[in-house]
């Protein structure tokens, strides 16, 4: 079965995330930041009068403060039936939306360093590329 994913970069490595989880990208976001809150937080953007948490997806994955621009490109998800606050994140860039099939998808090898592996879905292997997806579950559970 054939599906779409968007890429993404954080700290020079390429992810991904099922497109039909993505509301929009904004670019150049201006976040408010929350005193206090946990490392892997950036802080709150309104969005067309709606809150969004931006957190730091590097921090999540990689186990270490990812570097955030001043006003950094943020991959907002959809909410499930619209209520609550929507959720969102900060890349380095965007990539592309690729076609995967599910036969290229495999789990997460070992010998992949820096990465914390309960956030990572499965690995898809391309021929020069190996894109991780992200598991937003888990990821903003």
């Amino acid at each position: 079965m054939t599906r779409k994913i968007l890429t993404f970069y954080l700290e020079g490595q390429m992810f991904g995330i099922d497109i039909r989880l993505v509301k929009e990208i904004n670019r150049k976001i201006r976040y408010t930041e929350i005193p206090g809150a946990p490392d892997f937080i950036v802080g709150l953007f309104n969005m067309r009068g709606q809150v969004v948490t931006v957190l730091d997806l590097a921090s999540r994955i990689q186990g270490e403060k990812g570097t955030i621009a001043q006003h950094p490109t943020c991959i907002i998800l959809k909410n499930h039936n619209d209520e609550g606050e929507y959720m969102g994140f900060v890349v380095d860039r965007t990539g592309d939306v690729l076609d995967i099939e599910d036969d290229w998808c495999e789990p997460l090898p070992g010998n992949i360093k820096n990465i914390d592996g309960k956030y990572i879905k499965e690995v898809v292997k391309l021929e020069a590329q190996l894109i991780m997806i992200v598991d937003p579950d888990k990821i903003f559970s």
